[in-house]
C-alpha cells in the first residue's frame, strides 16, 4: 500500500510541476513588453479606423471615423480640436468592413493644403479615391473634392483601402478582392493589388497618371497600369519603411492563415492559390508555388485571427524595438517580428496581449485594434475600434510585474 501511495504522491509532484511550468510559460509568454498611454482621454470616437499625423508633426494628428467624420487632434489635449471633415451624408458604412478607411497628407501638404481619402460608396457598391484642400483653420471644403479613382465591387467586404505616399512621391494605394478571390489574379480588374498612382497634376480630365517605372506602365496586354503588385485578399494596413524602403502589407487571411509579406513589385503574392504559406483551399496538394512571393510570416488563426499590418519601428521612446516590425491582430493585441528573418516566421512575440480598455463605457473591457500609424519621429501609436487612439511607449518594471501577474491570473 506504501508503494502505492508513494506512487501516486510522485505522480501527483509531477503534474504539479508541469502545471506549474505551464502556467509560468504562458504567463512569461503574453506578459506585456510595452504600454499603451491613453490620448485624448476626454474623447468619443465612433469606430475610428485610422490615425495620420500631419506632415513632419509628432503632436498634430487626425482620426477618421468609419461613418464618415474625420476629426484633427493636438497631443496633450483631453478632446478633438475640431472637425475636418463630415461626409456622414456620402459614406456607405452599414456594411462591418465600409466607411470611411484611411487618409493620407500629401507630402507637399504645407504648400497645397491636399488631402486623400478612401471610402465606400452604395448604390451602385464601389470605392472611392478622393482629394480634399483644407483651409488653414483645419476644415476641408467639401466643394474642393475631386475624386480620382473608383472601383466598382459586388460585396461589403474585403475593401482593402490603406493610403500611403511614397519617398518617391507617389501614393500608394491598397484594394482588396471584393470577396472575389479571383479577382486577385486576374490583372485586367485593380481588386486584389497594391497600386501606386502619380497623383501630383491630378485634374478632372487626368485624375491621375501612371508612374514609368510602374511594371505595367508600358503595356498592350490589357493589364492594368496602376498595378504594382497582385495576390493580396484583404490588404487592409501596409506601410512603407522609410529607411530600406520596404513595402510591408498584413494581408487578412480567410480560415486558416494570416500573412505579412514583404512586396516584390511586379509580383503575385499568392491568393488565392495561396493562403499565407500554405496551399488554397486547405487540403490542395501540390499547388504552384514557383510563380508566388512567399510571405515573411504566415500565423495559424490559433496565433493571429484578423492581422492588421504596422510598421518598422524606427523610434527613440523604446531602443529594444529598434528595427523591429510592429503589427496587430484585431482580436489580440499587438505583435512584433524581425523583418530581417530569412525564414518564414510562424510564431508570434507577443507586446501586449489582449489590452483593456482604459476609459469609457467599456473600461476594462478587451480592446480591439483597427490600425496603426506613425509620427515623423517613427513612434508608434494604435487606434482602437472600440473607441480610443493610444502611443505605444516603454514598459517600466513594475507594470511589467503587474503584467505578468495579470497574465497569470489569465490562465485557461
Amino acid at each position: 500500500m506504501s508503494i502505492i501511495w508513494k506512487t501516486i504522491q510522485t505522480l501527483l509532484g509531477i503534474s504539479f510541476l508541469l502545471m506549474l511550468a505551464l502556467v509560468l510559460t504562458h504567463a512569461l509568454l503574453l506578459r506585456p513588453r510595452v504600454d499603451l498611454q491613453l490620448l485624448v482621454p476626454e474623447e468619443s470616437f465612433e469606430l475610428p479606423t485610422s490615425m495620420t499625423f500631419f506632415p513632419g508633426s509628432t503632436t498634430e494628428f487626425v482620426v477618421t471615423e468609419k461613418a464618415g467624420r474625420i476629426k484633427w487632434f493636438t497631443e496633450g489635449a483631453l478632446q478633438n480640436s475640431g472637425l475636418l471633415l463630415d461626409l456622414t451624408d456620402t459614406v456607405y458604412s452599414a456594411g462591418w468592413e465600409e466607411g470611411l478607411l484611411s487618409l493620407a497628407f500629401d507630402p507637399d501638404y504645407a504648400k497645397n493644403r491636399y488631402a486623400y481619402i478612401f471610402y465606400s460608396l452604395d448604390s451602385p457598391k464601389r470605392s472611392r479615391l478622393s482629394r480634399f484642400t483644407v483651409n488653414s483653420d483645419n476644415i476641408a471644403d467639401r466643394s474642393s473634392e475631386l475624386a480620382l479613382l473608383e472601383i466598382p465591387k459586388t460585396s461589403d467586404s474585403h475593401n482593402g483601402g490603406m493610403l500611403q505616399f511614397g519617398t518617391d512621391g507617389f501614393l500608394y494605394v491598397s484594394v482588396g478582392d471584393g470577396y472575389q478571390g479571383d479577382d486577385a489574379q486576374d490583372l485586367s480588374d485593380l481588386k486584389g493589388s497594391l497600386l501606386r498612382l502619380d497623383i501630383r497634376n491630378a485634374s478632372e480630365e487626368v485624375p491621375y497618371a501612371i508612374p514609368p517605372d510602374n511594371p505595367f506602365a508600358s503595356n498592350s496586354e490589357g493589364i492594368r497600369a496602376e498595378i504594382l503588385a497582385w495576390g493580396f485578399r484583404n490588404p487592409w494596413r501596409f506601410s512603407i519603411d522609410e529607411l530600406t524602403g520596404h513595402i510591408f502589407v498584413g494581408d487578412v487571411g480567410d480560415n486558416h492563415q494570416e500573412e505579412i509579406s514583404r512586396v516584390e513589385i511586379g509580383k503575385d503574392h499568392g491568393w488565392p492559390i495561396l493562403e499565407g504559406d500554405q496551399c488554397y483551399p486547405p487540403g490542395t496538394e501540390n499547388c504552384d508555388k514557383e510563380g508566388t512571393v512567399l510571405p515573411i510570416a504566415s500565423f495559424e488563426h490559433t496565433f493571429i485571427r484578423s492581422v492588421i499590418g504596422g510598421y518598422v519601428y524606427r523610434g527613440e521612446d523604446i531602443p529594444w524595438l529598434r528595427g523591429q516590425y510592429v503589427y496587430g491582430d484585431y482580436f489580440r493585441g499587438l505583435f512584433q517580428l524581425d523583418p530581417t528573418e530569412p525564414d518564414i516566421q510562424h510564431f508570434p512575440h507577443v507586446l501586449v496581449y489582449k489590452p483593456r480598455m482604459q476609459h469609457g463605457e467599456e473600461l476594462g473591457e478587451v480592446m480591439f485594434f483597427s490600425s496603426l500609424t506613425e509620427d515623423a519621429a517613427g513612434e508608434l501609436y494604435a487606434t482602437s475600434l472600440s473607441g480610443a487612439v493610444y502611443k505605444l511607449q516603454l514598459l517600466s518594471p513594475s507594470k511589467e510585474l503587474k503584467g505578468f501577474f495579470r497574465a497569470l491570473g489569465d490562465f485557461r
